[in-house]
């Protein structure tokens, strides 16, 4: 994250955002990156969860398939009526 955050003090300075809050891009860089670590946490959190591991690529490990049952709603299949049905799918 120290590399990170030494090149987004140098972006803040070349585009002069310090003086949108009158605030030195080292101070900026440091209060973005602590927020990603403090946001990205509770992020984790909220996806875990909702049973995923991102937006982008959710588990896939005991969840109802909700093409034929959509009734389901990707509820885990231990709380499906549909149980026995997606055992005959597999």
């Amino acid at each position: 994250m120290e590399k990170f955050k030494k090149e987004l003090e140098l972006l803040i300075n070349k585009y002069s955002i310090e003086h949108f809050c009158d605030m030195p891009d080292f101070l900026m860089a440091d209060m973005i990156c602590g927020f990603i670590g403090i946001v990205g946490a509770r992020i984790k959190k909220n996806l875990d969860w909702h049973g995923c591991d991102s937006v982008y690529h959710p588990k896939k490990e005991n969840v109802c398939d909700t093409a034929p049952y959509p009734e389901c709603n990707g509820a885990k299949c231990d709380t499906c009526e549909h149980q026995e049905n997606h055992e005959q799918q597999d």
